[in-house]
């Protein structure tokens, strides 16, 4: 397993390794009529759109093609393309995202007082890094806690 930790750099959420070595983060950018969320990966860009009833659910860009959606009715992340792939995901206590009953990647929190949380990652080494930023802005949007019971 990777081992990962998250943690908040103003709006943005920074994925860095056990060496301290920068994967990916998440942008969060807010202007006065402007709005936009994308993940930095590799140096390219991947932009995030909201969809769905309520928004609750997000599509990953790469381009104008569509990499990743989730489904939140069924608890659901899809690889779309060639080689599709679904990965099922819950979010409780602690959030983790399976494939055919295999724990690819499990999150938690570790709530600070006064301070942004920062979120404790491990990755199984076939889990894509961009899958897991995916995962992880999932996770940690606002939206999330209303389907679920809070266990």
């Amino acid at each position: 397993m990777k081992k990962y930790t998250a943690h908040y750099q103003k709006k943005d959420i920074v994925l860095v390794s056990e060496t301290q070595n920068e994967v990916g983060r998440i942008v969060d950018v807010r202007k006065l009529f402007h709005y936009e969320q994308y993940i930095a990966f590799n140096s390219k860009k991947y932009d995030i759109r909201n969809v769905g009833f309520l928004k609750n659910d997000v599509e990953l860009f790469d381009s104008n093609v569509i990499t990743y959606f989730t489904d939140l009715a069924k608890e659901r992340i899809i690889k779309s393309g060639q080689g599709v792939r679904i990965y099922y995901f819950k979010l409780k206590s602690t959030w983790q995202l399976t494939e055919k009953g295999k724990l690819l990647i499990e999150i938690r929190e570790e709530k600070r007082r006064g301070k942004e949380s920062i979120f404790h990652l491990e990755v199984d080494h076939s889990a894509n890094d961009l899958l897991t930023l995916l995962f992880l802005h999932y996770s940690t949007k606002e939206f999330n806690s209303i389907g679920g019971d809070g266990d």
